[in-house]
């Protein structure tokens, strides 16, 4: 349930703590657990200064409060521009105070997305920790540009089991679907007085060649189209059979649809 939007709402810093300041009624329905678990604390108005607004004491800073009180009452925030920390940091707050997650069509997930190419795997573990599928989705493909080695076991137990297996499914299948396109070597013709079997043997070691060089990149998950075209391309241009050429270019393209083809998202 939406808690109605406070009609004054600021935040001041100060070297010790933030102080929120928030309508009377905000602040009780916002309060739901238990206030010393939840590191939270109300100052009421002094007898003297009837007219003083209740002041709520967090320990978030303002950057990250301030989020918080965007989810709350179901406001956009992405004019704010919130990095992943931030993003991450509301959401635990949320959690701690004993409130819902944003629901799977709020835009801190856009805004979380935004930034799924220059951290992936963080987006994909905030995402899976709230198992919000389209996050998931669209920054898994994003994975595929880094190494699984570089997943940190904190960003791992945030994910989950499920999403964990479902990651790794992903970038281990596209690896085995890469060595079973790629492997056959283009199909050989019958031997002629210019290109025997000798010379073809010798266009089947280029291309296990060209399959090894890929296969040895750093994240040979995300293979370019252009990446395979650059490793086997040379090849028929090193040959001067026109038969081999042809049968090389035609499992070059062969190749290229079916890698189009593989799955890139979970």
């Amino acid at each position: 349930m939406l808690l109605p939007v406070p009609s004054y709402t600021s935040v001041i810093d100060s070297p010790v703590r933030r102080n929120i300041e928030n309508h009377k009624s905000g602040i009780q329905n916002f309060l739901q657990g238990d206030m010393e678990d939840n590191m939270l604390s109300v100052e009421v108005s002094p007898p003297d200064q009837p007219n003083t607004i209740p002041t709520l004491f967090v320990s978030e800073d303002s950057v990250v409060f301030n989020i918080v009180l965007h989810l709350v009452y179901d406001m956009p925030c992405g004019r704010y521009g919130p990095s992943i920390q931030v993003i991450s940091n509301a959401l635990e707050a949320l959690s701690r105070y004993g409130l819902p997650s944003p629901g799977p069509t709020n835009e801190i997930w856009t805004v979380l997305l935004r930034q799924a190419e220059m951290d992936p795997l963080r987006v994909y573990s905030l995402g899976a920790s709230h198992a919000v599928e389209s996050v998931c989705m669209q920054s898994s493909e994003h994975t595929l540009q880094t190494s699984l080695s570089n997943l940190s076991e904190a960003d791992a137990m945030t994910m989950g089991p499920i999403y964990l297996r479902r990651l790794f499914f992903l970038h281990l299948g596209r690896l085995e679907a890469l060595k079973r396109i790629l492997g056959p070597p283009p199909n050989t013709h019958a031997d002629t007085i210019a290109c025997t079997e000798v010379t073809q043997r010798a266009v089947k070691k280029a291309w296990k060649a060209g399959l090894a060089e890929l296969l040895l990149a750093e994240t040979p998950q995300a293979t370019r189209v252009s990446s395979i075209v650059s490793a086997f391309g040379p090849i028929a241009n090193s040959t001067q059979c026109l038969a081999c050429k042809e049968k090389i270019q035609e499992r070059i393209a062969d190749a290229v649809q079916a890698w189009g083809d593989v799955k890139k998202v979970i």
